[in-house]
């Protein structure tokens, strides 16, 4: 049997032919696939919880990279197998891991708008301020989709003695999460940003205060601006 036979039965919930191929070839636990990912990789990306406990009970890496860097927590994150997370935390994953895009579990978890899985991994010590390769933080990801939940969550967890939130980190294009909020017209979020000190004066590279980014444009655009102004004033 295979290698790829142990991925594939990871992926396709198929504990029993998996307990099988382990007994016969316990190495098969942290084989990787041409893509550098072993069972758990897939377990996660699947959700078989029953699966990655059992590999995990098997000694599998819980922090073994694919070729990309990805983790399986990276994996389960992603994908929103909350259960699979709790599971890979349990067991000791690095919450702070960063993949070949220097990106962690939590900008993942804001760019998804998976709140929960978000306060789990920053109960467990994920740095609200991590930055990835273009210089984001999670704030900027959840700024990009409008996920207010996930926003509160972060300014929540900016609390006294301990990280404190980074408002107005500009990425590689100097961006800040305000700019890319109003860039795409989430008036919502960009008004919770502004309430909790977000600077409206701050320029990117191109010299554009946030609320001067062309963005999506239209109707849409400009409504996001007036509710902004109506609900913070001008600049």
């Amino acid at each position: 049997m295979s290698n790829l036979s142990a991925h594939a039965a990871a992926q396709n919930h198929q504990i029993s032919l998996l307990r099988a191929l382990i007994a016969e070839d316990p190495k098969v636990v942290n084989s990787p696939d041409l893509d550098g990912r072993t069972p758990l990789h897939w377990a996660a990306f699947s959700g078989a919880i029953d699966i990655a406990r059992f590999l995990i009970d098997q000694k599998a890496e819980v922090d073994k990279p694919d070729n990309s860097g990805w983790t399986p927590l990276h994996i389960a994150v992603s994908a929103g197998h909350e259960d699979v997370v709790q599971e890979l935390v349990g067991a000791g994953a690095d919450v702070n891991r960063k993949n070949d895009k220097g990106i962690t579990p939590l900008h993942y978890a804001a760019s998804k708008s998976r709140i929960d899985i978000g306060r789990l991994l920053i109960s467990r010590g994920a740095d609200i301020n991590a930055k990835d390769k273009a210089n984001q933080v999670p704030l900027h990801r959840a700024a990009t989709t409008g996920s207010v939940g996930f926003i509160r969550l972060l300014l929540d967890s900016s609390a006294p003695g301990g990280a404190k939130i980074r408002l107005n980190t500009g990425d590689r294009i100097g961006n800040t999460p305000l700019h890319l909020a109003m860039e795409s017209a989430h008036a919502e979020a960009a008004v919770l940003l502004i309430n909790a000190g977000a600077d409206r004066g701050r320029l990117n590279q191109d010299g554009e205060a946030p609320e001067d980014v062309p963005g999506v444009g239209g109707s849409e655009q400009r409504q996001a601006k007036q509710h902004v102004i109506d609900s913070c004033g001008r600049p």
